[in-house]
């Protein structure tokens, strides 16, 4: 069973630089890109800034050997088949970078809460998915105090399995929860997981669609950086794949067009 499944960047190709045939004379693209996405467990991911290549003309490639590793997913304990979502952003650096990452880091963690307190409705609130959820979750500021093991220590129940490592309670920071092994419980952990998973998928297309077409002007607006509208990657893998491979499934082709430029990223994910 593996246990974490990591994006990887295995290669950029410029099929078309940026700015046309005129601009193209006087320079070269620098490209940069950013992944955000969100594990098993609810905790929101985001690469950071990435270094792809800077100076990409027609026809150029950046290839990694090995792949580039960009963002690490918790399994959460998942045997079977998942699926998993990433919001992929290209970014072509000017002289100056502005704050255009962070705000679009914002709105995307805007875009996926919106999306999980929808499917968690009937199951549990939003600070009790804080709770269970391992740090990094959501936007709050004092989502690092919260931890898998709760606020005191105490067992809680595994979202994928329903199973409980010791029996007592914990402390969601709005009301008291009994941790139970019974089927109820169970079944509602496991609901619980389905609902970060669902959640995930639907906000990276949520948010590629968002940001698409004309919308893309309000990211440029942000900073010296030209951003290209965000690709939305689903892959359903298997979690049961042996450590240290790439799962049927688990790779692909995005392709980015603006600006007058087309860039193709192939990559794949390592299941460990």
């Amino acid at each position: 069973m593996t246990n974490t499944a990591t994006f990887r960047i295995q290669s950029v190709k410029c099929r078309d630089e940026m700015g046309g045939k005129y601009r193209e004379k006087f320079g070269n693209d620098e490209i940069k890109c950013a992944v955000f996405s969100a594990d098993l467990r609810g905790s929101t991911k985001n690469s950071g800034r990435i270094n792809i290549y800077d100076n990409f003309d027609d026809g150029d490639v950046k290839t990694f050997n090995p792949p580039r590793e960009v963002v690490t997913l918790d399994l959460a304990g998942a045997t079977g088949e998942v699926e998993l979502g990433f919001s992929v952003v290209l970014i072509e650096s000017q002289l100056r970078e502005g704050d255009g990452l962070k705000k679009a880091w914002e709105t995307f963690v805007t875009v996926y809460e919106e999306q999980l307190k929808e499917k968690l409705k009937g199951l549990m609130s939003p600070a009790q998915a804080r709770a269970v959820a391992q740090p990094g979750y959501l936007s709050r500021p004092d989502a690092g105090r919260f931890s898998a093991t709760g606020r005191h220590g105490a067992a809680v129940v595994n979202r994928w399995t329903g199973s409980v490592a010791s029996a007592t309670r914990f402390n969601t920071g709005t009301m008291v929860v009994e941790a139970d092994a019974t089927t109820k419980e169970k079944d509602k952990s496991e609901k619980v997981g389905e609902a970060f998973t669902a959640a995930i998928v639907t906000a990276v297309a949520i948010y590629a669609v968002k940001f698409a077409g004309a919308a893309v002007s309000a990211l440029i607006g942000w900073s010296k950086d030209k951003f290209f509208p965000p690709v939305a990657i689903k892959a359903k893998i298997n979690a049961s794949t042996p450590p240290e491979t790439v799962p049927p499934n688990g790779s692909g082709v995005a392709e980015f067009r603006a600006h007058d430029g087309i860039y193709e990223m192939k990559w794949d994910i390592l299941v460990r």
